[in-house]
């Protein structure tokens, strides 16, 4: 059975079963798909088909697109990974925050971790208003000292540094879109949806059995998958949370990682160095989750998206659904196709040009 049909055969049963609502999942090596699969419905409703161009809320996910953004600028020497995050953004230096530094905000070691207050969701779309909150959090612990995961408040941390340093000025919407999305992943991510896209955006269902995001009141008090189905918030650019996208595009985008095509060898390999440490919850090179030594990156988001890429094999795989679950079915599934040798019966080639699967 080729890799294409197996996947298909996985997701048709996960949807059977309950497991998925609707589903989509990306297999790339060597800049070709092996497979562009998808199954299920864009909501409870099951009156809409997924298509691969279906677009699904990844969450963190979108993590990586921020960061691939920022390193564009880094490789241009718009902003310094060793720069003090103080000589950029001096409201920032306060609260034992006064020693941070660009590098320990791409890499989750900043200390601030805890989420911002707010009054309700919709608030977290006045960009001032959050960036003053994160502005005036305490670290948690001496920056650099380790590695916590900063959540939600990576849209502000770093996106406050992409607009302070951009020298063109641009909004970070744009930034993100021209630096990161375009041309490989154009129309298939989004950090605020248009309206064409919003039509083409599946609704998030939460399963019964999956746990609520662990914060306490009052920070984050709303289903995660709530927020997310509100227009409002779909239409806002917060890169920390709110990517829209498949999987089609989620594994475009790696692909052309790996091929030298959006950023260059060197940073790509800095941003890949693990320098975790014991205790460490989890290994983030400069904005990705790295495996393997640095080896494998990507990231994955809450509720069951993720991408992931293996530097060794060329191989890349993503995996989008809008059933929230802790089920890690999909993605040791998605993991352990990274190390095999993949290859297709037929793989088929993106033409960025025409927007078209080519044989």
């Amino acid at each position: 059975m080729s890799i294409e049909k197996e996947i298909r055969s996985i997701l048709d049963a996960r949807v059977s079963v309950g497991k998925e609502i609707g589903v989509q999942f990306a297999v790339m090596k060597g800049g070709k798909f092996l497979a562009d699969a998808c199954a299920g419905f864009t909501d409870e409703s099951r009156t809409r088909t997924v298509s691969s161009d279906t677009l699904f809320p990844v969450f963190s996910t979108g993590k990586a697109f921020c960061a691939t953004a920022a390193l564009r600028l880094v490789e241009r020497g718009e902003l310094e990974l060793e720069r003090p995050v103080r000589e950029i953004w001096p409201e920032f230096a306060c609260n034992g925050k006064e020693e941070v530094t660009v590098r320990q905000i791409f890499m989750h070691r900043s200390g601030v971790c805890e989420r911002p207050f707010y009054q309700n969701h919709r608030e977290i779309t006045d960009w001032a208003v959050m960036r003053q909150r994160v502005e005036k959090a305490f670290a948690e612990f001496p920056p650099g000292s380790r590695t916590q995961y900063q959540s939600v408040n990576y849209t502000w941390l770093l996106g406050e540094l992409m607009l302070r340093s951009d020298s063109r000025k641009r909004t970070l919407q744009q930034i993100i879109l021209q630096e990161a999305i375009q041309p490989y992943s154009t129309g298939m991510i989004y950090f605020g949806v248009d309206d064409e896209a919003a039509k083409r955006t599946v609704t998030l269902t939460r399963n019964p059995s999956f746990p609520k995001a662990p914060e306490p009141a009052p920070c984050w008090d709303y289903e995660l998958e709530a927020i997310m189905n509100d227009d409002a918030i779909r239409r806002a650019c917060l890169p920390g949370f709110n990517c829209i996208a498949s999987a089609r595009g989620l594994a475009l985008h790696f692909s052309a990682l790996l091929d030298g095509r959006i950023l260059g060898k060197d940073i790509l390999d800095e941003a890949r160095k693990d320098i975790s440490q014991p205790g460490d919850a989890a290994s983030y090179g400069l904005g990705y989750a790295i495996q393997d030594n640095g080896n494998i990156f990507g990231h994955g988001g809450y509720g069951g998206a993720q991408v992931l890429a293996n530097a060794r094999t060329g191989i890349v795989a993503a995996y989008t659904c809008n059933l929230m679950h802790s089920d890690d079915g999909m993605r040791n599934y998605l993991q352990s196709l990274l190390e095999d040798d993949q290859s297709a019966d037929d793989p088929q080639q993106w033409d960025h040009k025409t927007g078209q699967l080519i044989r």
